[in-house]
C-alpha cells in the first residue's frame, strides 16, 4: 500500500471491540466508503490477519473484495488518478541491533580425553540488491506485467549453531587421535521471494524473512600427526539439511503461482548426506630428519652428503561425496519450457562424486647478506606442481530434471520432440545435432584433469 490509509482508531465509529486502533480499515470502494473489514500485519512475524466488518477473523481476504480488488480507506481518494505514492505511507528503517554471543566449553576428563561444546549466533546483513529502495518500482506498478518491489525493511539472516564433541588420544605416543562431533544449526529469518496477494493497488512480489531451515549431523575425524614424514587426516560427515528454501529466489515459483505463501521443510540444495575426505601428506625433510635417497660426494676435499629430495613433499587429497538433490519433472520439455514436477521438490539426488588432487612441492631457503650480520635477510621459495582431478573422473554437478542425465534432457526422444522433427524433415538432422551440442553443457560436469605449475615466495 503506497498511500496513507485510515486505521480503526481514526475511524472508530462502529468498530468491533476486538479490532485494535492500529488495524487498517477496508471499504467496498472509494466512493461509498462502506467498511467491509480490517487488516493487521505483525511486524515481527510478518504475518497478516484479516477480519470482516463484524470483527470475525477470516482466512480468505477475497471475501472482502468489491469492484475486483481489496480497497483500503485511503486518506487521499484521488490516488488512483495521480498514479503516485505518498512518502507519509512509508516508515523509517529501524536500526537492527544483533547480539551474537559465542560461547565455548572444554571439559578435560584426563590427559588423553576431552569433551567440548560451543554455542554461536551469527547474523548476515541482506545484500543491497534485495533491499535497495527504487522509486520506479512504485511509480510504474500499474503498467508492469509482473511487478516486483525490493523490501527495504528486511531483517538480517540468523544462524544459531550448537556443537558437542569428544576427542580421544589413541596411543602412547600421543600422535593419533579420534574426534567425534555432533552439530545442529538453526537457520532463521532466511530471505525468500513471496507474493503480496490482495495488495493495493495490485498484487506484487517482494522479498521477506520467511524461510527457515535446520542442518544437523555427525562428524568423525581421525588425525595422525607427522610421524616418519607422514601425516594423515580422515574425516566422515553425515549431514541432513532441510528447510523451506535454499536461497532468496527459491520461492519464485510459489510466488508466481498466486498460491498462499506456505512453508514446508524439504531437502535444501546443499543437502549432501555423506562426505568423506582423506588428506595424506608426506615430507622428506632435511638434515637429521631427512628420510629419502642420498649419496656422498667430495667437494673441495671434504666429504658431503647430498640429500636428493631435501625439503620435497607431496600432498594427496581424496574427496568422496554423495549427490545433492534436484527436482524431477513429469515430462520432457524444450530448453526454457516448463512442466510439472514429479514427486516432491528436491526429492531426487544426483550421482556420487569422487575427486583426487595431488600437489608436489619443494621449499628452497634463500638468504642474502653476510652470515653473521644483522642485515642478513631470508626468504622461502616454494616451487610446486599441482594436478587437480588426477584420475580425470567425470563428476556430474548438474542434471536435467526429466532424465536425471547431464547431457540429455529427453526432449528429442519424447512424443513432442518427435512430432516436431517429423514435421520438419528437411532440418531434422541439423536440428538434432545442434540441440545435442547445446544441451551438453560443460557446466554440468566437474573440473577435468588440470595441471598447474606455480611459485610462491615468502619473505
Amino acid at each position: 500500500m503506497f498511500q496513507e490509509a485510515y486505521t480503526a482508531g481514526e475511524k472508530s465509529e462502529g468498530k468491533p471491540e476486538n479490532i485494535k486502533s492500529d488495524y487498517v480499515v477496508y471499504v467496498d470502494n472509494l466512493n461509498s466508503l462502506n467498511v467491509v473489514g480490517y487488516r493487521h500485519t505483525d511486524e515481527k512475524t510478518q504475518t497478516t490477519t484479516w477480519y470482516n466488518n463484524e470483527g470475525k477473523e477470516i482466512s480468505d481476504p477475497k471475501l472482502l473484495v468489491n469492484d475486483g480488488k481489496l480497497t483500503p480507506w485511503l486518506k487521499d481518494a484521488d490516488y488512483a488518478s495521480k498514479n503516485a505514492f505518498s512518502t507519509a505511507a512509508f516508515k523509517d528503517y529501524k536500526p537492527q541491533i544483533n547480539v551474537m554471543p559465542r560461547v565455548a566449553f572444554s571439559f578435560p576428563i584426563s590427559d588423553v580425553a576431552n569433551f567440548f561444546a560451543h554455542y554461536d549466533v551469527l547474523t548476515q546483513r541482506p545484500s543491497d540488491g534485495l533491499m535497495r529502495f527504487d522509486p520506479k518500482n512504485y511509480y510504474f506498478i500499474n503498467s508492469t506485467a509482473s511487478p516486483f518491489i525490493t523490501n527495504s525493511n528486511l531483517k538480517p539472516e540468523k544462524t544459531i549453531d550448537y556443537e558437542l564433541g569428544y576427542q580421544q588420544i589413541l596411543n602412547q605416543k600421543k600422535n593419533a587421535s579420534l574426534k567425534v562431533t555432533a552439530f545442529y544449526r538453526e537457520l532463521r529469518d532466511q530471505i525468500t521471494q513471496i507474493s503480496m496477494s490482495n495488495a493495493y493497488p495490485r498484487t506484487y512480489q517482494t522479498y521477506a524473512n520467511k524461510d527457515f531451515g535446520t542442518v544437523k549431523g555427525l562428524s568423525a575425524e581421525f588425525d595422525l600427526r607427522r610421524t616418519g614424514g607422514i601425516s594423515l587426516t580422515a574425516n566422515y560427515t553425515l549431514q541432513f539439511a532441510e528447510g523451506s528454501g535454499s536461497n532468496a529466489n527459491s520461492g519464485a515459483n510459489l510466488a508466481n503461482s498466486d498460491q498462499p505463501n506456505l512453508r514446508i521443510t524439504l531437502p535444501l540444495d546443499y543437502d549432501q548426506r555423506h562426505t568423506i575426505t582423506l588428506n595424506f601428506d608426506y615430507r622428506f625433510g632435511e638434515g637429521k630428519d631427512y628420510k629419502g635417497p642420498q649419496f656422498n660426494r667430495k667437494k673441495k676435499g671434504e666429504q658431503q652428503t647430498v640429500q636428493i629430495l631435501q625439503n620435497v613433499g607431496a600432498n594427496l587429497i581424496f574427496r568422496i561425496g554423495s549427490g545433492t538433490p534436484y527436482t524431477r519433472d513429469v515430462a520432457a520439455s524444450p530448453i526454457g519450457g516448463r512442466t510439472q514436477i514429479n514427486g516432491s521438490v528436491n526429492g531426487s539426488y544426483k550421482p556420487w562424486q569422487f575427486r583426487t588432487d595431488l600437489r608436489v612441492d619443494k621449499n628452497i631457503e634463500l638468504s642474502w647478506g653476510k652470515k653473521d650480520d644483522d642485515s642478513k635477510k631470508t626468504a622461502n621459495l616454494n616451487i610446486y606442481i599441482q594436478v587437480l582431478n588426477v584420475l580425470n573422473n567425470r563428476n556430474i554437478l548438474g542434471v536435467y530434471n526429466f532424465t536425471g542425465n547431464p547431457d540429455d534432457d529427453g526432449y528429442l526422444a519424447s512424443a513432442r520432440g518427435q512430432l516436431f522433427l517429423n514435421s520438419n524433415p528437411s532440418t531434422a538432422t541439423s536440428f538434432t545435432d545442434q540441440y545435442n551440442i547445446y544441451i551438453n553443457n560443460p557446466g554440468n560436469y566437474g573440473r577435468p584433469r588440470t595441471f598447474r605449475i606455480g611459485v610462491l615466495l615468502d619473505f
